[in-house]
């Protein structure tokens, strides 16, 4: 760029900041340095004369329509500006070109002609999306008068120019008429590469919108920008892992979207929705009373969106045909029930349960949950499922259950042979212990509390919360059956081991007894493994046949191979029968004290 050229783009800058330093519509003078300045950068990546360029971004929104009378007067009005700068009559009939072919014009504009003009309009259209092309939008809106949002103005699929520039429309109809459209009108790769990120900001802002105007607004699904008139069915989690693969196995079929009604129920005294208050209060109360101060606050912001998603939902689904997603885990059928009592006698209602349909297909697959199954796993359960609609007998039962439960007023609960059954909150005590042995967290040598937690819910039901197992490893602590360094605080901070208590027996708490219970247990399996493996070795060298092996035998040797082995099995059985005699009384022994530690337990 020679001295001429810089004089003139420093002409072009006062010029526009002029015309938009007062503008409050989006066109501002701080848009119009963006733009020039993202200009100048793509010219760069993409070899482009950089002066028309910059001098074609301080000047495009001059001859705006939206800003002139007219477009012919903001054309005229730029024209006169060029022409008394003393920019060379080549690069004017350029810089004109380009600006009055940059508008979207209801996405009926027709294309540039030159690189300087692609580059200058992508500059444009990147400014329109992202963070601030989200804010630049509700600006305009507002300038021109236009609502925020209103269900009853409907989408413009196809316009013309007058139709769009006078048409009626709002800021959120605007993001999909024209915005989530600019990402595939851009021209130049770099330009399409800086779009992406840009363009998911859009759809991230348009989807929290949407989420709010759910909580807003009782009609939603006949309101929303996203679902309104198009929503054929709707599919029910009952956690986030399988909504997000519902969401992906659902993406070429608009019509159907996905529910998310959260909250494990597993875990924590139930909430009864006739006396929602009070029992909410409660179930938040049990969680803070006893889950680390991180896990604590964490819990208390997903039980109030879990319960706002629960107040919303129901009164909405009755409308429409539902699938309910579940499996063989207890939260899952918990979700279910609790449901099933909020929408009573659904007309249409189906339930899926994907993990006993995936094991019927396949008997070598098992998942514990749909929590653990793909997008692929959960098209094959819904391809290759009669889609029966649940009667009203089905629903009524599955309400009665969920009233069982609220009765029994318990505060864990788990699925034995497919029947949820409320269980005291030591139901995984047992588990952990074992967890620690197995990891060696025993003898003064300590392992993370994170790790035991893992290895918990690596061998059991997925659908238990971290949290809740390390609740647990700290009451255990706390009553003596493990002995633990670091800060309780989150359970990467502290590590244990298991007690051996020194103290007399009639003095050990009941977790200590526990503990001293569970290394017997595990002394004994691992006894009985190596036994068994014994056994099965010994039955197999006093069926063998030495002699059918027919060792040859060398000059130097004095006797048989055959013979040298056979004695030697010989001698092992000897000694063997004495082994597994002692062995067994062993056993035994560890049977009785295991009895006399159990039968001490007192129970919970």
């Amino acid at each position: 760029m020679n001295s001429n050229q810089r004089e003139i783009i420093q002409q072009a800058q006062d010029f526009a900041r002029a015309v938009h330093g007062e503008d409050s519509s989006g066109h501002d003078w701080w848009h119009i340095q963006r733009v020039t300045r993202i200009a100048r950068i793509l010219a760069y990546l993409e070899g482009a004369n950089s002066y028309l360029c910059e001098l074609s971004a301080y000047l495009h929104d001059i001859a705006d329509e939206k800003l002139n009378e007219s477009k012919e007067a903001g054309y005229k009005r730029v024209q006169k500006w060029l022409m008394q700068t003393g920019v060379e009559a080549s690069d004017q009939e350029l810089v004109l070109e380009i600006i009055s072919t940059m508008s979207f014009s209801g996405g009926s504009g027709r294309p540039m002609r030159t690189l300087e003009g692609q580059i200058v309009q992508d500059a444009d259209r990147l400014d329109a999306i992202g963070a601030i092309g989200v804010a630049r939008s509700f600006a305009y809106s507002g300038w021109k008068g236009q609502s925020m949002y209103d269900p009853a103005i409907p989408l413009r699929t196809q316009m013309t120019r007058e139709e769009y520039r006078k048409g009626q429309s709002t800021v959120i109809n605007h993001f999909y008429e024209k915005l989530l459209k600019l990402k595939n009108l851009l021209n130049t790769e770099s330009a399409k590469l800086l779009a992406n990120g840009k363009h998911q900001e859009v759809e991230l802002f348009l989807r929290a919108f949407d989420k709010e105007w759910a909580m807003g607004n009782e009609a939603y699904l006949h309101e929303s920008p996203i679902h309104r008139g198009h929503v054929s069915r709707i599919h029910i989690a009952f956690d986030d892992s399988t909504a997000g693969s519902l969401r992906i196995m659902l993406r070429s079929k608009p019509g159907e979207m996905v529910v998310t009604l959260g909250d494990n129920l597993m875990v924590g005294p139930l909430v009864k929705d006739q006396d929602f208050s009070r029992s909410f209060a409660a179930r938040n109360d049990w969680f803070q009373a006893r889950y680390s101060a991180s896990d604590a606050d964490e819990k208390k912001s997903m039980l109030l969106e879990s319960a706002v998603d629960w107040l919303i939902w129901p009164q909405q689904l009755m409308e429409w045909p539902c699938v309910i997603w579940t499996g063989n885990a207890a939260s899952e059928q918990l979700g279910l029930r609790r449901l099933l009592s909020l929408i009573p006698d659904h007309p249409n209602a189906v339930l899926l349960n994907a993990t006993s349909i995936l094991h019927r297909l396949n008997p070598n697959v098992s998942y514990r949950g749909t929590f653990e199954m793909g997008p692929d796993s959960l098209q094959n359960v819904l391809d290759n499922t009669e889609h029966v609609r649940l009667s009203l007998q089905e629903q009524a039962s599955y309400r009665e259950d969920w009233q069982r439960l609220l009765n029994e007023d318990g505060t864990f609960r788990v699925l034995q042979r497919d029947v949820l059954v409320t269980v005291p909150e030591s139901y995984y005590d047992d588990e952990i212990l074992k967890a620690a042995y197995r990891i060696e967290a025993r003898n003064g040598f300590y392992k993370k509390s994170a790790r035991i937690v893992g290895e918990v819910i690596g061998h059991g039901e997925l659908a238990v919360s971290d949290s809740f197992i390390e609740y647990r490893v700290r009451h255990l602590i706390q009553q003596g059956a493990f002995n633990y360094t670091g800060e309780l605080d989150a359970m990467r901070n502290y590590s244990v081991s298991l007690v051996d208590p020194s103290t007399p027996e009639e003095q050990w708490s009941n977790e200590q007894r526990l503990a001293k219970s569970m290394k017997v247990k595990m002394l004994l399996e691992e006894m009985m493994e190596i036994h068994l493996a014994e056994r099965g070795i010994m039955e197999q060298l006093s069926q063998m046949d030495v002699a059918e092996l027919n060792l040859p035998v060398s000059k130097t040797e004095t006797e048989s191979p055959v013979s040298d082995i056979q004695s030697h099995i010989d001698g092992l059985m000897i000694t063997y029968k004495t082994h597994i005699e002692q062995r067994g009384s062993m056993m035994d022994s560890l049977v009785k004290i295991l009895s006399r530690l159990d039968n001490a337990d007192p129970n919970e």
